[in-house]
């Protein structure tokens, strides 16, 4: 595509409008002076501001290198969708939250899940089957269980058994702080497939933040955030620190895994505390791209960044690694500053244009397949940018990792003009043009009845002939 400065294409689109509107011709060939005689235009002038402060809006929201869509191991042999923003529901509360779910259980139906409000979860929320699912947070809302006992059903919030073709995205999950009991993560994929996570701030797991096992396959977590802001809870006879982010694969015997577990990890950030496991891979093929590590410190030093674990094929690329302090004397760090690598396994992994370690290649014992390059995979895709660029982009506070959406940038799909499209608020259209005709339409674009719960499409028909559009949330 073609680029093209926004102050040319304002300049060149304005003219346009401008033109069809007023006398219904296209522009004539000399077009110089009637454009200048359009600026005077009052009207025209106020309407040109409104749309350059909303398309400055739009372009300041989302990070230049955001694709805004699954990219990666999500889409690989189906096209990741999740509801397709279809039947939406808006919940405030655990047992709302708890009654859409179950409305997909077992495929049951596709709906889009938004959450609002500070959320107080009691127990796992465990519906097996779900399928075609989106669940968004919107601004400022969050999900918190400060359950940490030894009762694994209480703590932690996603368990998410044979889902597939599901989005999370925008959420922030709060959990109760780290505590060595199995099968207490915010989010735990098991068996699931064609996973989307993205722009969600993780906070506090139990057991862990984001954990997946058991032949789940083809999850792209992406803009995601990992924190331990919560001293860590001790336990008898087992870990007194169990600041684990992410583990892949549950255990070295399980063979069954092989030829699953394939995920992207693309612009994440592994903030304050996660000790380990940021992520800790077994058997899949992983890509991890543009990543930022800040999680050790010179008070509280992390255990390592990434565990490159038996059987696992990693590609790390683009990342940084430069912000992080870790403890000396780690086992199996083999000389390496900033991962482990456990001896005899048949693991094998390529690092490359990286900050804060150095090119590397390497097979373990009794490997003899070839390297993993995830460009090989002809139906794989993932922008990567440049390692030097990673830490402004994934901590600005506005478009950077987390939960930083804004409430009109959750709903994309469909959306083949995103970021570029204007809109203006009915506030706007008073001393202009009447409205003569309104409809209706999901953030896909289908046109709908009337509003529907959940985020709608306005489209004024106005009396001078222009279109003009909003948003609002039922």
């Amino acid at each position: 595509m073609q680029n093209t400065s926004f102050p040319d294409y304002f300049r060149q689109t304005t003219y346009c409008f401008f033109c069809y509107f007023r006398t219904g011709k296209t522009a004539p060939k000399d077009g110089r002076s009637f454009y200048h005689a359009a600026m005077k235009t009052k009207p025209f002038l106020i309407t040109i501001v409104a749309m350059v402060s909303c398309w400055l809006n739009c372009q300041a929201r989302l990070s230049p290198y955001d694709e805004n869509r699954p990219v990666g191991w999500a889409s690989v042999g189906m096209e990741c969708t999740g509801s397709n923003n279809q039947n939406p529901v808006v919940v405030t509360s655990e047992d709302e939250l708890r009654a859409a779910l179950q409305a997909c259980k077992g495929g049951k139906a596709s709906k889009t899940i938004y959450i609002s409000g500070n959320i107080e979860v009691k127990e796992k929320i465990r519906y097996d089957g779900v399928k075609d699912c989106t669940i968004y947070g919107l601004p400022g809302s969050s999900l918190y269980n400060r359950n940490h006992n030894d009762n694994a059903d209480n703590a932690g919030f996603f368990y998410c058994q044979k889902w597939e073709n599901c989005i999370l995205r925008n959420l922030t999950l709060l959990g109760a702080g780290a505590y060595d009991i199995s099968a207490c993560d915010n989010i735990q994929l098991v068996e699931s497939k064609n996973i989307w996570i993205d722009h969600c701030d993780i906070q506090d797991g139990v057991d862990g933040n984001l954990d997946a096992k058991t032949k789940s396959d083809n999850i792209t977590v992406s803009w995601c955030k990992f924190s331990y802001l919560i001293a860590p809870w001790p336990k008898d006879g087992e870990s007194d620190d169990h600041r684990c982010s992410s583990m892949w694969g549950s255990s070295d015997n399980r063979g069954d895994d092989e030829g699953y577990l394939n995920a992207t990890f693309v612009n994440c950030w592994w903030y304050h505390g996660c000790g380990q496991r940021c992520p800790r891979i077994r058997f899949g093929k992983v890509h991890i791209a543009n990543c930022l590590w800040e999680n050790g410190t010179q008070d509280d030093p992390a255990q390592y960044c990434i565990g490159i674990g038996h059987s696992s094929k990693m590609y790390i690329e683009n990342s940084d690694f430069s912000h992080t302090v870790i403890k000396t004397g780690q086992e199996n760090m083999r000389g390496h500053n900033k991962y482990f690598l456990q001896d005899n396994k048949l693991y094998h992994f390529t690092m490359t244009g990286c900050i804060g370690e150095a090119d590397a290649q390497e097979k373990g014992a009794g490997y003899t397949g070839d390297f993993y390059v995830p460009d090989d995979i002809p139906e794989y895709h993932c922008g990567v940018y440049p390692a030097s660029l990673v830490r402004q982009m994934l901590t600005d506070p506005d478009n950077g990792a987390g939960a930083t959406l804004d409430e009109d940038l959750l709903t994309t799909r469909g959306n083949d003009n995103y970021g570029k499209t204007t809109s203006m608020a009915p506030a706007s259209f008073a001393g202009g043009p009447q409205v003569v005709g309104i409809g209706y339409y999901s953030p896909s674009g289908v046109k709908t009845s009337g509003p529907q719960k959940g985020i709608n499409i306005l489209r004024f028909e106005m009396s001078d002939g222009t279109v003009r559009t909003t948003k609002i949330i039922q």
